[in-house]
């Protein structure tokens, strides 16, 4: 997944990006009212009206206008305007713009290609409190990417404070860390089931109803409502006393 082009993940966060400079939600749902306060009203505006918006102390309008100006989305397609936009909003502490000014550098998308300052602006935006931000340093640092070595215990807290936040992505990872002892983790499928069903909210994430289904058919963890499929049937006891003795003198007919 991190092999996309930087215009690719730029459009897959577009159509949720706004921006607040409060403090970190504690919760899915203050994540939700803080990172999208204005969800859709800066995509909807023509770039004319974006651009006026732009002009004033709108920081959101500012990383709107940035994002279609890198990707060309109903404007001549203008990288370096566009990042210096991303820059300036970086500088004065905006998690988000950051977390696209590192994803530049980690690509090489518009800026020289330096993996190594793309995650020093990721650790910036998780330092910000922005999930996304967030999830992305923690993956760099449980993949080695743009550090020197694989470090999972760093990445585990990036992680829960994405995961706390509601981000999928980052729950799903925490159960395959409980389920597969990653960062020092003890093997426990229940807290692996526990973040499979966060993840699998109502985004309906596949991957986890994969997992959690799994757990559950191998007898690891029991069926809850709400849980993908149907509640396992109890298999009918296989010892001596669930057969009739047979009859005296009777012969098992598959011996004779």
């Amino acid at each position: 997944m991190i092999d996309m082009t930087f215009k690719n993940l730029v459009l897959i966060l577009l159509g949720t990006l706004t921006l607040s400079a409060c403090a970190s939600p504690q919760s899915a749902e203050d994540a939700l009212r803080h990172w999208y306060p204005n969800e859709d009203y800066f995509q909807a505006l023509d770039t004319e009206t974006l651009e006026t918006e732009a002009q004033g102390s709108s920081a959101e309008a500012k990383l709107n206008l940035a994002i279609r100006l890198v990707n060309g989305d109903r404007v001549e397609l203008d990288h370096d305007r566009g990042l210096e936009i991303f820059r300036g909003l970086s500088e004065e502490g905006d998690p988000r713009a950051q977390f696209f000014l590192g994803t530049a550098y980690y690509q090489g998308a518009g800026v020289e290609l330096s993996p190594s300052t793309g995650i020093e602006w990721y650790e910036k935006s998780a330092k910000g409190g922005y999930d996304i931000g967030q999830y992305w340093y923690a993956f760099m640092l449980s993949r080695g990417r743009g550090v020197p070595d694989t470090d999972w215990i760093s990445a585990l807290p990036w992680y829960r404070k994405a995961a706390d936040q509601g981000h999928p992505t980052a729950q799903f990872t925490l159960g395959e860390m409980h389920e597969s002892c990653r960062a020092g983790l003890r093997r426990d499928f229940e807290k692996a089931a526990y973040w499979y069903r966060r993840a699998n909210g109502p985004q309906k994430d596949l991957p986890s109803q994969y997992n959690l289904r799994r757990l559950i058919d191998l007898g690891l963890v029991e069926w809850k409502d709400g849980d993908p499929g149907v509640a396992p049937q109890t298999l009918v006891s296989m010892d001596d006393a669930s057969f009739p003795p047979c009859a005296p003198g009777a012969k098992d007919p598959l011996l004779e």
